[in-house]
Formats: C-alpha cells, sequence, structure tokens
C-alpha cells in the first residue's frame, strides 16, 4: 500500500484520537444519565470518533489507484464531510437542551439558520457526487479542492457563527465554565478552518472540535459532580480515563514509530535507487558519444584505404592524409587525442602525423594494443596516460579496424580526459551527497572523482558475478546504501553510494508526534505544518528527479526508459486497440553531420522534436530512443492520426534551420486493432519496417545519397 510518512503520522492521530472519543462516548453510555443534553453529548463522542476513523482510512487509502482503494477512499471524504454536518445539529441541539435544563428558551430563529446551512450544505455534498464540483480525486487517487468546497465552508462558517452568536447571547444562563467549554468549541473549528485554508494537504478541524468536546465533558462533569452522589462515580471515570488515554497514547506512540521507520526505509530504498539511475543515464550520455564517434572512423572507407597503403606501401605514404582525416575528427568533436594504429605496420598516428611505432614487446606503454587485441572485442574502453596530450589521465576509446572480409587492419579510437568525467561525478556527488565510481570486473577502480584512486585502489562489491545490466542491485550498510550496476557498453560496473539512505528522520517525526499529544492543538499544528512542507519539498523533488530521468535532455521529449515503461503499462492495461504507433527517423542526419558539422546535425534533431511535440499535442506521447529515432504513440481514434500527419508534414516543410539544410522525415505508422494476431513488440518492429520503407522511397525520390554510419 502507498503511504507517505505525513500521511502515516495523520492517520495515526487520527486512530489514537477515535478511540480515545470511542472510549469516552462508551463511558458516558455507561453512567447511563437521563438528561438529554447528556445523551446528546454521547452521540457528539460517537460521531466525532466515527469521523476520526473516516479520515485516516481516506488518509491510508488514498495514493492508491485500486478499485477497492478508490471506492474507500470516497467513502471516507464523503463521510466526513457528512459527519461535519451531523456534529453542528448536534452541538446547536446540545445547546438547545442544555438551555432548556436551566429554564431558559432560546429564539428558534438560531435553529432555522443553522438548520437551513445545513440543508444546502447538504445538497452541495450529495451533488458532488454526480458533478464533482465540491471535491473531485485525481488519477492517482490524491484528493483535490474544487469551488464548492469554499462555498461548503463559508455556509459551515456561517453555522458555527450562529453557534457562538447564540452561546454568548445566553452566557448568563449556564456556568462560566461551560460556557468557556461551548465558546471553545465555536472558536477552535473556526481558526482550525481559517488555517486549513491557506496549508493545504492536513486536516487540524476535527481534532480541534475533539479538543473543545472534551472541554465540554470536563465542564458537564465538574457541575454534575458537585452532587455527594456523583463524586466518588466521577472520581471513578476520571480514573477509568487516565488509564485509556495512557494505554491508547503508548500504543499510538509505539505503533508510529514502527511503522514509520518501516515506510522510511522503503522511501529511502525507492530515492536511493531514482539518484543511482540518474547518475547511469549521465554516464551513458557521457560515453555514448566517443563510442559513436570511434565506431564512425572505423566504419570509414577513407581510413581504411589508408590502413592498408600503411601496411603495403609505407606509413609515411600516408602520413599527411591520415593526419588530415584525424584532425577532422579533433576539432570537429573537441577531443584532445584521436588516434588511428596500423596493425602490420605499427605506426601510431595523430593528427599532428606518426607519433610513434606500437611495440607492446618493448614498450611498457604499448601493452594496451596486445589486451585489446586478445579480448578480441569490438571496442573497449580503457584507462590510460596521454603521451601527446602532456601525459593527462584519459579515457581511450578503441575501436577494430576491418577490412571488407573481416581481418583486422589496425584500432582506432578517441580519448577523452579524465578531468571531464571527474567534474561530473563530483558535481552529481556534491549535489545528492553520493560516491559514484566505475570499476572493472576485478573491482578495480576505472574512474573515481578522487584522482589519486584510479587504476591503484580496489572496491569490494561482493557477488559482483551477480549484478546484471537491467537493474541495480541494492545493498543496505550500516551508515549508507550502495546501487550496483553492470554498464554492458562501457564492459564496467557502475557503483553508487548513498551517503545518506536515511531521507526521513524517525526520532524527529515522531518527537513530533508525542509533542502533539502532549501540548495539543497550537504545537500540533506548527508541527504538521513544518512536517507538511518537508513532505512537499521531498514530493517535488522526487518528481523532478523522476522527470529528469524520463526526459531526452537534447529535445525534452520522453527518453526511451519512458517508452519502455508506458509500453509496459499499455500492455499490461489491455489499451492496444486505441493505440496507433508512429515510428520516425531524421533524413539525411549523416550528410548533414559530415557536411555542415554535428551542431547542424543537433539543431535538425531538435527541430523534428519541435515539429513531432507541435504535431502530437495531446493526442499522445513523443519519445526520442535514439540519435535521429523518434516514436510517438497515439491514443486517440483512428481518423484522428491522418490528422496528426498532415500537420507534421507542414510543420517539418515549414521548418527553418540557421544551417544550409531541409528537415525531412520518414515515417513508419501501424494502427494496433488492424494486427490482432501481432504482439506489441512485432507491431513496433511493423512499425520500424514501414519507417525503412519509407526512408528508401525518400532516397529513391530525391535522388540524394544514402550515407550509413
Amino acid at each position: 500500500m502507498n503511504i507517505t510518512n505525513l500521511e502515516l503520522t495523520q492517520a495515526t492521530i487520527e486512530i489514537f484520537c477515535g478511540f480515545i472519543c470511542l472510549m469516552l462516548a462508551v463511558i458516558i453510555l455507561m453512567n447511563g444519565h437521563e438528561r438529554n443534553s447528556w445523551r446528546l453529548l454521547k452521540w457528539m463522542f460517537f460521531s466525532i470518533a466515527l469521523l476520526f476513523f473516516s479520515e485516516a482510512a481516506a488518509y491510508i487509502y488514498r495514493g492508491n489507484t485500486d478499485e477497492f482503494s478508490r471506492l474507500m477512499t470516497g467513502i471516507a471524504n464523503f463521510v466526513v464531510f457528512f459527519l461535519n454536518l451531523v456534529l453542528i445539529h448536534l452541538f446547536m441541539s446540545y445547546m438547545y437542551e442544555l438551555l432548556k435544563e436551566k429554564d431558559v428558551t432560546p429564539g428558534k430563529w438560531y435553529s432555522r439558520i443553522v438548520n437551513a446551512c445545513i440543508a444546502l450544505s447538504l445538497i452541495i455534498l450529495i451533488t458532488n457526487l454526480l458533478t464533482k464540483w465540491m471535491y473531485y480525486f485525481d488519477d492517482a487517487n490524491y484528493y483535490h479542492r474544487n469551488t464548492g468546497w469554499y462555498v461548503y465552508t463559508i455556509i459551515n462558517g456561517v453555522c458555527i457563527l450562529t453557534a457562538g452568536v447564540m452561546c454568548i447571547r445566553y452566557r448568563r444562563s449556564v456556568k462560566k465554565t461551560m460556557f468557556a467549554a461551548l465558546l471553545l468549541y465555536v472558536i477552535e473549528p473556526l481558526i482550525a478552518i481559517v488555517v486549513q485554508t491557506f496549508i493545504y494537504g492536513i486536516s487540524i478541524t476535527n481534532l480541534g472540535i475533539a479538543i473543545a468536546l472534551s472541554f465540554m465533558l470536563l465542564a458537564y462533569l465538574l457541575e454534575w459532580s458537585k452532587t455527594k452522589e456523583t463524586r466518588q462515580r466521577r472520581a471513578l471515570d476520571m480514573v477509568i480515563l487516565f488509564v485509556i488515554m495512557t494505554i491508547s497514547m503508548s500504543a499510538s506512540i509505539f505503533s508510529c514509530i514502527l511503522s514509520i521507520q518501516r515506510i522510511s526505509s522503503e522511501n529511502s530504498e525507492s530515492d536511493s535507487m531514482i539518484l543511482a539511475h540518474m547518475v547511469s543515464d549521465s554516464i551513458e550520455r557521457e560515453f555514448i558519444k566517443p563510442i559513436i564517434v570511434a565506431e564512425t572512423m572505423s566504419n570509414d572507407y577513407s581510413l581504411k584505404q589508408y590502413m592498408k597503403q600503411s601496411s603495403r606501401i609505407s606509413p609515411e605514404a600516408v602520413e599527411d592524409k591520415v593526419a588530415v582525416f584525424l584532425d577532422s575528427i579533433k576539432s570537429g568533436f573537441g577531443y584532445q587525442m584521436v588516434f588511428a594504429v596500423c596493425d602490420q605496420s605499427g605506426a601510431y598516428y595523430t593528427y599532428d602525423g606518426i607519433s610513434k611505432y606500437v611495440d607492446p614487446e618493448k614498450n611498457q606503454h604499448d601493452i594496451w594494443y596486445r589486451m585489446f587485441l586478445e579480448r578480441a572485442q569490438a571496442y573497449d574502453l580503457d584507462v590510460d596516460t596521454d603521451e601527446a596530450n602532456q601525459w593527462a589521465l584519459s579515457v581511450f576509446v578503441n575501436y577494430e579496424i576491418l577490412d571488407e572480409n573481416g581481418n583486422l587492419l589496425g584500432v582506432c579510437g578517441v580519448g577523452v580526459e579524465m578531468k571531464e568525467l571527474q567534474e561530473l561525478l563530483k558535481s552529481i556527488e556534491n549535489k545528492y551527497n553520493l560516491k559514484i565510481n566505475l570499476i572493472d570486473q576485478d573491482g578495480l577502480i576505472q574512474v573515481d572523482s578522487d584522482a589519486v584512486r584510479i587504476e591503484k585502489d580496489y572496491l569490494k562489491v561482493p557477488d559482483l558475478d551477480q549484478v546484471g545490466s537491467d537493474e541495480f542491485v541494492y545493498e543496505v550498510g550500516a551508515t549508507s546504501s550502495r546501487m550496483t550496476k553492470y554498464m554492458e557498453d562501457l564492459d564496467w560496473y557502475l557503483v553508487v553510494e548513498d551517503l545518506n539512505p536515511e531521507k526521513i528522520n524517525v526520532i524527529e517525526i515522531t518527537a513530533a508526534s508525542v509533542i502533539i499529544f502532549l501540548i495539543g492543538l497550537l504545537m500540533m499544528g506548527i508541527v504538521f505544518f513544518v512536517i507538511s512542507i518537508r513532505e512537499r519539498k521531498a514530493s517535488k523533488e522526487l518528481i523532478e528527479r523522476k522527470k529528469i530521468s524520463l526526459t531526452d535532455d537534447m529535445t525534452g521529449l520522453l527518453n526511451r526508459r519512458a517508452f519502455e515503461e508506458d509500453c509496459a503499462k499499455l500492455c499490461t492495461q489491455g489499451m492496444l486497440d486505441d493505440t496507433i504507433i508512429l515510428m520516425m527517423d531524421v533524413n539525411g542526419l549523416k550528410t548533414v553531420n559530415d557536411t555542415c558539422g554535428h551542431l547542424a546535425g543537433d539543431e535538425l534533431i531538435i527541430a523534428a522534436a519541435k515539429c513531432i511535440q507541435t504535431a502530437v499535442g495531446t493526442l499522445g506521447k513523443a519519445y526520442r530512443i535514439g540519435g535521429d529515432e523518434f516514436v510517438v504513440l497515439l491514443l486517440c481514434k483512428e481518423e484522428k492520426h491522418r490528422d496528426v500527419l498532415n500537420t507534421l508534414e507542414r510543420l517539418v516543410e515549414s521548418a527553418k534551420c540557421s544551417y544550409p539544410c531541409e528537415l525531412s522525415i520518414s515515417k513508419g505508422v501501424v494502427v494496433c486493432k488492424e494486427h490482432p494476431d501481432l504482439t506489441f513488440d512485432e507491431m513496433k518492429d511493423l512499425a520500424d519496417k514501414r519507417m525503412y520503407a519509407d526512408k528508401e522511397d525518400y532516397y529513391r525520390r530525391s535522388g540524394k545519397e544514402r550515407r550509413k554510419m
């Protein structure tokens, strides 16, 4: 069940107060007093007890979206508002009976005003079942006020003020203690209503009513105890009340502590995992670019020809050509090191020409080359010092260069300075109080914000072989929690240590609960206000982290993670028949990157994203799932998707770029209900195939050459 610490604390206090009021009602019932005012006081305690239990149920079940929780939340909130009206009616009746017992006949107009207001409030409450004019519940089953709530509250305020006027009018007819208690019953709910109007999300009105009602009971008992025959019974009542309150308070506080500790632990794990995913996404974004650049270099036709000539003719014959090629990569992407190694000649080319000849047997610094070839992988990451860049510590992305027959021609790649990665890690670590490491299969630290530890210290992570790439493995330590995940693209393990795993101070919350019980309404309001601010801040940060983890940085669209989550929801909720899949890809991006530079390519991607988002609007969701790959999930009628496509076409045609390039998008559409025999994944594949068919048709129609990465 989903319940926050603030809701748990509120529900615990509500249940505790409900039991106290219920016990008081039972004691009044057991006394068997014959006065009508006494009987009405009993029903007021029964009503306020039921009110507390109903509000506790509303806090417990809200935020849960199953049908039973929605039903319980709706019933509980309706009962709360209904019992507020019942209590107003009982209070007015109680004052009338109390005055009658003093041989005073109050005017009828007080009750007429109150009854009219109660009837009007009841009409608003019942009407809300159909119109949601007073309050409603969102998709997450959370309560929200609507316009009618303020009307309902003002009407109730009129009722309470009318009761207050009546109380003041006949103050001389009752004892001073009873008058003070009656006036408190009027003032405390009014103050609570005003406070609750501005502090949204907590409920203190009921507690104010209960405190005032308890003073009314005390005043009644004080007056009643003046007769000799009732003194012993009153003393027994006070002892029973003290015992019940002590036991109930102790049990309530103990239960509150245990429950908050349990839920705090669950929330801490959830928050830590969200942080770990954010770190993982940041690191993936940092490495994906150099990996793609190295792969692009390895597949470049010119570089392959240079490597062949370096082997057959001489390394010096192609030195200038390779240098120019590597310098273009360096200038285009800003890497300090861009290199290529010919396997046959051993020539190590940089943008300055041949830097040296690789010889792993004689030069210890060249062992990396032999180790890379022994791994028999297309690429790997290697932490080493950069000879050509003043021996700066760098992460090199090494990529095989193969000929058309799959034979090794050499190795190429780029070097990312370690200090850039360290700055990224430091910013995240300082902001969220984390410690981040990238380690290899042996636990040797490869990337760390502290350069002294890199490739010198080992991180002890038990059962590293059991860590997969699908999800983080969560471990709780004495003072921190640790999340570990295998990053398949890097062939390294990401270890994120949360140095502040306890997001909620349990002692502080439980101490606040004790203060609430001991000091009363004023302190309760202050503590609840503080807890409410903290809870809203924590919820806001959690939502922001979740939003960041699901948003593509460049375009502002949803990312691949969001796409996968939404696809899973569509499958589980059985909404495939109402779904239309739209796969898209930007045409000619490789050509734009090669001719105008990657800034132009990025602008083209951003322009495409804006067109897609504008065309889709509220009819679905748009995602960027790759470099220039987009997908849209439309939840609309079939004819609507044609409007989306037409709008998209118009937007693409009118899109303007600052570079000399034009925007064109290939599309593949699948209406899910037209393919009931296919799985959702098969329908996505079908949309992808149609998109590529559209792309081929675009290049055929335009006569442009398609460049592949």
